[in-house]
């Protein structure tokens, strides 16, 4: 099992390099394998498709993510530490895996459950953190909050709604690329401070 477990991990790191560089669409499985010297029918035997295995990589970077975010979140005494640690985290994982993060791409989502659950996972652990940050807030009485756990919702679809605008709206002449993921932060970053600075007492 041990065995299986790194060799599970190896394909993982191996994608996660190909689809940080190529993103999901330009990379195939025949390159991941002939990366690591696997034949095709061992990389098909822990991954059955690009999808699945696609999965994995968020999986993995999702966690990342959490981990770090939650670490700096521990440390901070006032709600703006914890938000300025939580942005800044957040960001610098769009800025490194932004080309990973090319699954809005995908048609009929709900055909890939695996890949549905993990980032319905990630969605919920954001949602998470902003409940936390709201509740250092309320604990410091810098906040006036009825129910962090509503709030943190609300705030999370904000958040996300900016997102979808301008995947949606916005043309990006040669795909998705630094600066355009660098704007969306921003207006993301703008729209959770108005919001909390309206939680103040």
């Amino acid at each position: 099992m041990e065995q299986q477990d790194k060799k599970r991990e190896q394909i993982i790191e191996a994608a996660l390099k190909r689809f940080a560089h190529f993103g999901l669409s330009k990379t195939t499985m025949n390159e991941i394998a002939a990366d690591l010297n696997f034949s095709k029918a061992l990389l098909y035997y822990y991954f059955p498709d690009k999808i699945n295995l696609y999965a994995g990589v968020l999986e993995k970077i999702f966690s990342e993510v959490a981990q770090q975010i939650d670490k700096n979140i521990a440390k901070a005494r006032l709600p703006e530490d914890a938000l300025k640690a939580y942005m800044e985290a957040k960001n610098s994982f769009l800025e490194k895996y932004f080309p990973i993060l090319d699954f809005s791409k995908l048609t009929n989502i709900e055909k890939y459950q695996d890949l549905k659950k993990i980032i319905e996972k990630a969605n919920q652990s954001e949602i998470t953190h902003l409940k936390q940050i709201i509740n250092i807030g309320i604990q410091t009485h810098q906040y006036k909050v009825t129910d962090a756990t509503y709030t943190a919702q609300l705030l999370f679809d904000a958040i996300q709604g900016i997102r979808v605008l301008y995947f949606n709206q916005v043309q990006v002449p040669f795909g998705i690329d630094k600066k355009f993921i660098r704007m969306i932060s921003e207006r993301q970053k703008e729209i959770v401070y108005i919001f909390l600075k309206g939680l103040s007492c």
